[in-house]
């Protein structure tokens, strides 16, 4: 290769975009709602609790996964079952490696083509970051350099604070980081704070409202990674 190449070759390496892409490690793109929704069953199995899609749809979409725990034990009927030994339990499957994400092949294709653009990836989690780390680590995802921010709210999770936080994090204004939420409340809180939003639903929420949404796509199967790419425009 010559100089000139070489020169061209390395500029390429070291481009930097203005904007983002934010994922939820327990969204669509990840996986990671059906790894949560397979954990949990198995862990109240045990209790002798049967977890099915529509109990979990109710209660465990919108919380923090361990803040989900109590209203799914009470729709369950679960009297006597400690709500402080499942979480104990669920944040124990998820740390030490129990369980595994498998990210779908369109976040992967995302991830390279974001990677080529200089446009930082991250996942934005609503684990205790003990867990979230293991997670990411495990999954293949920390090596392909995908970053992690974990954030925390009370009800709602991600919320307005959570996304305006994982915005500065990546020093970006919100009106250039992509969220892909995979919830209605994930998207509606995003735009509050003027975050641009790509939503992909899943099985679980392709009910959901994403009114709002740049663009909407009702599984990961449907989801177009150039539309995505030609939004990113100054």
């Amino acid at each position: 290769m010559s100089n000139k190449d070489e020169k061209k070759a390395d500029a390429g390496t070291h481009v930097i975009s203005p904007f983002a892409v934010i994922v939820e490690l327990e969204g669509a793109l990840t996986g990671g709602r059906r790894m949560l929704f397979e954990t949990l069953k198995k862990l109240l199995k045990k209790e002798k609790l049967t977890l099915n899609e529509v109990t979990f749809i109710r209660h465990a979409l919108g919380p923090a996964p361990l803040e989900a725990v109590p209203a799914l034990i009470e729709a369950l009927d679960g009297e006597g079952v400690s709500t402080d030994k499942m979480q104990a339990a669920l944040l124990e499957a998820l740390t030490s490696g129990e369980v595994e994400l498998a990210p779908t092949p369109a976040l992967r294709k995302l991830i390279e083509a974001c990677k080529k653009q200089g446009v930082p990836v991250t996942a934005v989690s609503c684990l205790p970051v003990e867990a979230a780390a293991a997670i990411l680590q495990k999954s293949g995802l920390e090596e392909a350099g995908v970053q992690l921010q974990t954030v925390k709210s009370a009800s709602a999770c991600p919320g307005k604070k959570d996304w305006t936080e994982v915005c500065h994090g990546l020093s970006r204004m919100p009106h250039r980081c992509f969220a892909l939420v995979s919830t209605g409340a994930a998207c509606h809180a995003a735009l509050s704070v003027d975050l641009r939003v790509i939503a992909v639903a899943d099985e679980f929420t392709s009910a959901q409202d994403f009114g709002g949404a740049e663009a909407v796509f009702e599984s990961v199967a449907d989801f177009d990674l150039a539309d995505l790419l030609a939004r990113m425009t100054v």
